[in-house]
């Protein structure tokens, strides 16, 4: 029965517990009309609350119409229901997204927003056995990694519950037609010409005349994917933590198996991001085979840099890199989207190297601007004039963040080149001014570590 397999899941991996508040992502199609029931069935039992979400994608005239019978159906359980509608089509065409992609941002960001303002603490949704195993199969079909097969997962961010993974969509069919629970059929899930469709309809029916229960091999391999990749990234993230400096990550020679270099750079590209939207297979392949002095560009022309034995992430660096700034008097500085500065007098004994900030014997008025190749100027405590550019190079500052680096000037004459030294002829000898740099842009953050 398929509402003993709900309640088994639900008990056996603890998705719902008592007191819990679980918001339905209802559409009114089969999947989340079962969904509903067996929740609201449940969770007098179980000691939960249930509420109703739907949301309104405007891309079809009976939207409107599937809107209202969502609604009577939570009134028939006495339960609240939230609703919204938006232009999917047209956030699309504005985003540059696909349709499904589109209506999926749109109807999660309105499902979090009603969990967070009323207080529900879950989110439910309708995917079942056999969208795992369409899923496995369509992900293996356009080409996926053990993490793309996993598929999905019965609890997602603490939050997302899929009761009805253990349920095929047979079943559910079975027990509407034998309840007589009225429900809604989105024509569009019979077309064809979608790959996810034809999947449904045509390729796995036909797989299993051949290997009967196929859905369930299909499901059963996602699941043991998943708890070997939830293995393998628990591993990833000790590694990430050991190798991590800030924006640096630190690959000792990068002579591991490939299968760890892969897992490595993924890990490390989805911290630096947050995601891993818009990246694949080729984009991690290419930075796994990235040479000492290269850069790539990810989408969204952010940069990753390979620096010896070290990947640098720059993200997307500000498209502004000449500028030329006046310090007359005392005061806070802003270069937009750089550097925030800080000059002020100071007189007495102080040592503020390695933290962003300096002494220096000069006074006001100072310039600022960004570093130019060619610029030279005498360290401090050396006897001769020294380039820059070499100094950086020592310093393993990556090339293309050196044009964004702030000089400060006195008539001309170079006082202070960030990150180095000061220069041997502004040496603080008692008296002059403080002055301090700080990033406001993250790649430029490791230059103060």
């Amino acid at each position: 029965m398929p509402f003993k397999k709900f309640k088994e899941t639900v008990r056996k991996n603890s998705l719902i517990e008592p007191g819990d508040r679980v918001l339905v992502a209802f559409s009114g199609g089969p999947d989340s009309t079962v969904l509903l029931h067996f929740l609201f069935l449940f969770s007098e039992e179980l000691g939960y609350r249930v509420g109703v979400a739907h949301f309104n994608h405007m891309l079809r005239r009976e939207a409107a119409e599937e809107e209202d019978f969502c609604r009577r159906r939570a009134s028939e359980y006495d339960l609240p229901f939230f609703s919204a509608r938006e232009d999917v089509r047209g956030f699309a065409e504005e985003r540059g997204m696909n349709l499904e992609e589109a209506a999926r941002h749109l109807r999660y960001a309105f499902l979090e927003k009603v969990a967070q303002g009323e207080g529900y603490n879950k989110i439910a949704t309708g995917h079942t056995l056999s969208d795992q195993a369409e899923t496995l199969l369509y992900r293996l079909l356009r080409g996926a990694g053990v993490s793309g097969l996993s598929s999905i997962a019965l609890l997602k961010e603490g939050r997302y519950i899929r009761p009805l993974l253990g349920v095929s969509r047979s079943e559910i069919m079975d027990f509407l037609k034998r309840t007589g629970i009225p429900f809604l059929q989105d024509p569009s899930n019979l077309d064809l010409s979608f790959d996810r469709n034809w999947l449904r309809h045509s390729l796995i029916p036909f797989i299993g005349e051949r290997f009967p229960g196929v859905e369930e091999v299909l499901a059963r391999e996602a699941e043991i994917l998943y708890q070997e990749d939830l293995w393998i990234e628990g591993m990833m993230e000790e590694e990430l933590g050991r190798r991590l400096r800030g924006r640096r990550l630190f690959v000792d020679g990068w002579t591991q198996p490939l299968g760890y270099k892969r897992r490595l750079v993924r890990a490390f590209i989805r911290k630096m991001r947050g995601n891993l939207r818009r990246i694949n297979f080729d984009h991690i392949e290419h930075l796994v085979n990235l040479k000492p002095g290269d850069e790539y560009f990810l989408p969204g022309e952010e940069r990753v840099l390979r620096q010896g034995d070290s990947f640098f992430y720059l993200g997307k660096l500000p498209s502004r890199s000449s500028y030329r700034l006046a310090i007359k008097e005392e005061g806070l500085y802003t270069i937009e989207g750089l550097w925030e500065i800080s000059v002020e007098g100071f007189e007495g004994q102080g040592d503020f190297s390695g933290e962003g900030q300096v002494l220096v014997s000069a006074d006001l008025p100072l310039e600022v601007r960004n570093w130019r190749a060619g610029d030279r100027y005498l360290p401090l405590g050396r006897k001769g004039e020294r380039k820059i550019s070499n100094m950086f190079n020592s310093r393993r500052i990556p090339g293309p963040l050196r044009p964004y680096l702030p000089v400060f000037l006195k008539d001309e004459e170079i006082v202070w080149p960030y990150p180095l030294d000061v220069s041997e002829k502004f040496r603080y000898r008692g008296r002059g001014l403080r002055i301090r740099v700080k990033p406001l842009h993250p790649a430029l953050d490791f230059l103060q570590s």
